[in-house]
């Protein structure tokens, strides 16, 4: 009787362990469904609970003059982040004599990431693709390294170049403990991070564990660079990058304004880097939740009323995560043919 027991329990280890790791990109159809509707519960749990503390008086005067025309606008601007970040992907996977992925398949990858709500979960589809086009694992997790390390390199610059100019008009609004850490910051650390790769790239190369993932991180560095040092070249990665994350500002700014409030431009650039240092393609569930609850309160510290800030960045929120929900449903399928196609052994850099 025990033998039958030990035998039942070992044969429902491996099953919980697949559903464990099994990537959301291969749940069934009601698994999907119950996981979009949570993400959507928790950006109205969030927005519900921020409303609570603005004053339910005051967000429901603030939703009564709502300004669609600036909400439409907000849709365009994401229509533009998305090509802007399209452009970005194919040329940060092309550049230094990389890979060409066939039109559809990038684009299927593009809307993943874009969207955030399939970019996470054992190998990715940024890495699978790479691997299918003709990358090895390595260069695979370095160049989608690389897209990770751009999305966020081109942030602080915005954020920096924002605080710069908030600090030399003197205003009080945003605080200094917004403002200087992104005026003094992001230079001193790029230039360290730079030098260490110079110097430590080549000698972890090759190396076992915790040592070759640092050594992938580093060359993901040195590749950046190389696209910064020859901006012309590649000015589809840093073109689409610089225009993937003024169009999302923009369209912050326009959710703001569809309830009324004209905010200051580099004090909104300050407010939305700071909220935006976790993006939706690293946050679980495209930030669901999280950023709902993050991005209001920088805004607000930055200078916009509690109030409009959670009806503008709840509004932004909600087409960030719906409006790209159809498209990347659709394709998944493409990235399920791709995730089948992967080698089985291949689980994360060495």
């Amino acid at each position: 009787m025990r033998t039958r027991q030990i035998s039942a329990q070992a044969a429902a280890q491996p099953r919980a362990r697949r559903w464990h790791i099994r990537p959301v990109l291969h749940w069934r159809s009601l698994e999907l469904a119950g996981l979009i509707a949570v993400a959507g519960l928790l950006d109205v749990v969030a927005g519900t609970g921020l409303s609570y503390v603005a004053g339910f008086g005051e967000v429901r005067s603030v939703l009564s003059r709502v300004d669609w025309t600036w909400l439409a606008a907000m849709a365009g601007a994401l229509c533009v982040s998305f090509a802007g970040y399209h452009a970005a992907y194919r040329g940060i996977y092309r550049a230094e004599g990389g890979f060409r992925l066939p039109r559809g398949r990038l684009l299927a990858v593009v809307m993943a990431g874009f969207s955030g709500f399939f970019a996470h979960g054992g190998r990715t589809p940024d890495d699978l693709a790479l691997q299918q086009a003709g990358a090895d694992p390595r260069e695979s997790y370095v160049r989608a390294g690389t897209l990770g390390g751009m999305e966020q390199g081109v942030l602080a610059l915005f954020g920096c170049a924002a605080a710069l100019v908030v600090l030399f008009r003197g205003l009080a609004v945003p605080p200094a403990d917004v403002t200087w850490p992104w005026a003094i910051i992001p230079l001193p650390a790029a230039a360290l991070v730079l030098w260490a790769a110079g110097r430590y790239a080549s000698r972890l190369r090759d190396r076992p564990g915790w040592r070759g993932r640092v050594s992938v991180l580093l060359d993901s560095v040195r590749l950046a660079a190389a696209l910064f040092r020859s901006p012309l070249r590649h000015r589809s990665a840093l073109g689409g990058m610089l225009t993937f994350w003024a169009a999302e500002i923009f369209a912050v700014w326009a959710g703001l304004a569809a309830f009324g409030l004209t905010m200051d431009g580099p004090a909104l650039v300050c407010g939305f880097c700071t909220g935006m240092v976790f993006t939706r393609r690293v946050t679980p569930l495209a930030g669901a939740g999280t950023m709902t609850l993050i991005l209001p309160v920088t805004i607000w510290t930055c200078g916009a009323p509690l109030a409009v800030a959670v009806a503008g960045t709840f509004a932004y929120r909600a087409l960030t995560l719906w409006l790209p929900m159809p498209f990347a449903l659709v394709s998944l399928p493409s990235l399920r043919r791709l995730s089948k196609q992967a080698l089985p052994g291949e689980a994360g850099p060495e």
